[in-house]
């Protein structure tokens, strides 16, 4: 792999591939992403070294797991927000005329296509990547691409939010809402805002604003987020609850009332 096309991908989604790739080892693994490994490569395993805090690994694998079984679901258009490294265009069985776009920063989309190629994989739906920074016009291009509104749509927002800043998170879900028609769906994580500023997560925000990829963006009001974006709450989940453990999350689960503890949350959501 040449150093262009190393930098051209995230050291985030390098990571969360390389969570994959063990998830995909395990003999009860939640799913089964056989170019992981590969698209992680040396720098995603040495950088989960770095991040892998206890239960990051097994949120990651259900969180995988989860919008897995959305996806499963999913109409016929299917919009990946900073697709990153995933590959559920390769891995998942998908309907008859599903397409999946591919919204991302140009030069990750190229090195991407690059490494997949190389992988081998061969995709089960119409795949389209979109060039395009999500903190700008990236609705132009989606059209672009073919994407219509007046055909159902499933959003997928995976792992996106934590890194945005509050204003451009809130405008990426408002505009998602305003493309949107009755009926489609919004799914994805979010990062509570006990998240930024307790204890237990200090180490971890360190070594990530050390490396240049901070959180910056979590809420403890998931369902008022959602809503005030123009989203109905159909579930907001935490990791270990029913519809969102998979036999995989070691902890009991919080009550939400039980403040001051750091909590993802996987959500899906109607317009």
């Amino acid at each position: 792999m040449t150093d262009m096309r190393q930098e051209a991908v995230s050291a985030t989604a390098r990571w969360t591939a390389a969570v994959r790739a063990h998830e995909s080892g395990l003999p009860d693994a939640l799913f089964t992403d056989p170019y992981a490994a590969g698209l992680a490569g040396e720098e995603g395993f040495r950088l989960l070294e770095r991040y892998g805090n206890p239960g990051v690994k097994e949120f990651i694998a259900i969180r995988t797991r989860y919008l897995d079984e959305v996806a499963a679901r999913a109409p016929g258009q299917v919009v990946l927000l900073a697709a990153g490294l995933d590959t559920r265009t390769a891995r998942l069985p998908w309907r008859p005329g599903t397409v999946v776009y591919e919204v991302d920063r140009p030069a990750l989309l190229e090195a991407k296509d690059e490494e997949l190629a190389a992988l081998g994989a061969r995709h089960g739906c119409g795949r389209r990547t979109v060039a395009a920074d999500l903190t700008g016009d990236w609705t132009s291009a989606l059209r672009a691409a073919g994407w219509s509104s007046g055909e159902p749509t499933l959003w997928i927002a995976e792992g996106l939010l934590l890194y945005l800043p509050e204003r451009d998170a809130r405008t990426l879900a408002a505009t998602a809402a305003e493309l949107s028609s009755p009926g489609d769906v919004l799914a994805g994580d979010l990062l509570s805002h006990q998240s930024m500023v307790s204890e237990f997560s200090r180490e971890g925000l360190r070594r990530l604003t050390e490396d240049g990829c901070p959180w910056l963006f979590g809420t403890d009001r998931p369902e008022d987020f959602l809503t005030e974006c123009g989203w109905k709450p159909a579930e907001v989940l935490c990791p270990g609850e029913p519809g969102a453990s998979f036999g995989r999350w070691p902890w009991e689960p919080l009550p939400r009332e039980v403040e001051g503890f750091p909590r993802n949350f996987l959500f899906t959501a109607r317009r």
